[in-house]
């Protein structure tokens, strides 16, 4: 998780940083991009990383079949993307994106270096050097990133920094772990791991694609200073809530292969990681959603006044955005790879259907929409999730009640509190903490099970830090 904030963090602050020198449109030429970006990234993959990391005996002629079949995919994937450029642009009607997505496909030719490297060390649980790894690239490429943004002032800041840190983290992969390919391909090998991966790859090009589509109907239906005032609250957002539910379920994935086939203990296991997830994120979304107008004033300029509306939207996507994201993990453990992909399948085409309809009507209308979606996806996933595990909707509601009760004060208080005329920094500071103590205090009287479960794992962390 250290690690994962880190990464996320950084950029998201050499983000804001960059958002200083550039308008919302140059954002919005980005975004329109990272669908074509999202979905090349994960075809590179293929679903094997996964495959890999479960696989209990996996050989060195199966490491270096894959590798070699991630190459591959990554120069044909690029000559692709290359060759697709123009009619990019011409579908958005953004002359200037042809060089842009040429350039920035480049990153997806280095992640194919990296494929079965990053799989070794998060299958041996080695996330110290994933820390160092991910650190290093990301304050360097920030640091050209917000450098080539002063001196352009256009979407070539946001290219260098991703075409960078995408250099740098393959070249720490490499140095960093020692494991090197062997002169071997077969094909036996790369079928031994195709059905795990094959369902692995379908349902997360669905979920890549569907998650991204927000981006192209926006950037198509609207315009790019529309899609940019979208798109960063919604990097915002998906850094906080994404990056604590990424973190927490990387690992635990992970973990929960060791005991796959105990149904007890992964119930017990997989509900407690769930709850923990929503005690973390939950109460931050619902603060921002609360102080959004004060919280962009203090982080971006005037002129990104529309993005901070939208962003109240956007905390309510991403309050619940862990139960639909950790809960899939426990249908792949359970190797229901074939299930995870027919509920991708049938949430993404309704996500599709969703906004046709809303992309008919202004932005905040969209966003309503999308929020019941959500709202829709979280339950959807959790019902079919708990039948696996014998735990149903509403025993999972129950887990959750004890913060739910947390989340209702804090969340009326601080709304109480933002009503104050004063200057909206010092409102917003003095929020921030007495949700902070307010929350924390509840939980403790309360007795909630995550707040207590929290501190210990802090204390246990701190007592590491001193060894």
């Amino acid at each position: 998780m250290v690690e994962r904030f880190f990464t996320v963090g950084i950029q998201m602050l050499c983000m804001l940083v960059i958002a200083q020198f550039l308008k919302p449109s140059e954002f919005g030429l980005i975004s329109m991009m990272t669908i074509f970006m999202a979905f090349s990234s994960i075809l590179i993959d293929s679903g094997f990383g996964q495959a890999l990391i479960r696989e209990q005996n996996v050989t060195q002629e199966d490491y270096s079949s894959v590798f070699y079949f991630n190459i591959i995919l990554g120069f044909m994937v690029y000559v692709v993307a290359y060759i697709s450029a123009p009619a990019i642009a011409a579908f958005y009607n953004e002359p200037q994106l042809t060089d842009l997505v040429r350039v920035s496909f480049l990153a997806l030719v280095l992640q194919s270096f990296t494929v079965v490297q990053q799989a070794q060390l998060f299958k041996n649980v080695e996330f110290n050097k994933v820390f160092r790894i991910s650190l290093v690239s990301v304050v360097i490429s920030g640091i050209i990133g917000i450098a080539v943004s002063v001196m352009y002032r256009n979407a070539w800041g946001l290219v260098a920094q991703s075409l960078s840190f995408a250099l740098l983290r393959t070249s720490l992969f490499w140095i960093l772990n020692k494991w090197r390919p062997s002169l071997q391909f077969e094909w036996s090998s790369i079928m031994k791991y195709l059905k795990f991966s094959a369902n692995v790859l379908g349902s997360h090009l669905m979920a890549a694609i569907a998650d991204n589509m927000a981006n192209l109907f926006i950037g198509k239906a609207y315009s790019s200073t529309v899609l940019g005032n979208y798109s960063v609250p919604n990097k915002i957002q998906s850094t906080i809530s994404g990056t604590t539910s990424y973190s927490i379920h990387r690992v635990s994935y992970s973990v929960m292969a060791t005991f796959q086939d105990d149904a007890e203990r992964l119930r017990q296991y997989s509900q407690k990681v769930v709850g923990m997830a929503f005690y973390i994120i939950a109460p931050i979304m619902l603060f921002l959603m609360i102080e959004a107008d004060d919280f962009f004033n203090i982080i971006l300029a005037s002129e990104w006044s529309v993005a901070a509306h939208y962003f109240k939207y956007l905390c309510i996507i991403g309050g619940i955005f862990c139960f639909a994201d950790i809960n899939m993990d426990i249908l792949l453990v359970k190797n229901r790879a074939d299930m995870v992909f027919r509920i991708e399948f049938v949430r993404k085409v309704l996500l599709v259907v969703v906004l046709f309809i809303g992309i008919r009507y202004d932005m905040e209308i969209l966003l309503m929409i999308l929020v019941a979606y959500n709202v829709f996806n979280a339950v959807f996933v959790s019902y079919f999730a708990g039948r696996e595990i014998e735990f149903g909707l509403l025993s999972q509601a129950k887990a959750i009640l004890p913060t739910l009760v947390c989340l209702a004060v804090m969340g009326s208080l601080a709304y109480y509190l933002c009503q104050v005329d004063i200057d909206y920094r010092i409102r917003f500071t003095v929020n921030l903490l007495t949700a902070i103590l307010v929350y924390s205090f509840i939980s403790f009287l309360m007795r909630n099970p995550y707040h207590s479960y929290l501190a210990e794992t802090i204390k246990g962390y701190a007592r590491m830090l001193k060894q």
